[in-house]
């Protein structure tokens, strides 16, 4: 019997645990435009995230921003483990069963050195990889 012509490719992008999304404040600057990018925690005050900065590690990815101004804050959802994309830094090459850090500005780039426990990077296309978080 010949094989079915669909589900011929497999794509761990897209995937959400809601269980581990929680609400983080934000650091000031980070807008709407920047959901889907790779946040690292600030030191600035507790219970806040920052877009991923140069060789920070990543703790999850941000999944919605909320300004709230008339509380005087900005908060927004983290994915802190995740099956999705991040973008990749350009000029940077990040490589299949690798792993990556921040690159500045929410990118990534390739860790110095492999932490699978850290994330797992498991498909590249452009200047987008899909990145594993468990």
């Amino acid at each position: 019997m010949a094989g079915t012509p669909f589900h011929t490719n497999v794509s761990l992008a897209g995937f959400h645990f809601e269980d581990f999304s929680l609400t983080f404040k934000l650091t000031a600057g980070i807008v709407a435009a920047d959901v889907g990018k790779a946040v690292a925690i600030s030191a600035a005050a507790a219970n806040t995230v920052k877009l991923a900065g140069d060789g920070d590690y990543i703790v999850g990815r941000l999944a919605t921003v909320e300004d709230r101004t008339i509380e005087g804050t900005l908060v927004g959802a983290v994915e802190l483990k995740f099956a999705n994309t991040l973008p990749i830094k350009v000029g940077q090459v990040v490589v299949v069963g690798g792993s990556v850090v921040g690159a500045g500005a929410g990118e990534v780039k390739p860790a110095g050195v492999t932490d699978l426990n850290a994330n797992m990077v498991v498909e590249v296309v452009g200047l987008v990889a899909t990145v594993v978080k468990l």
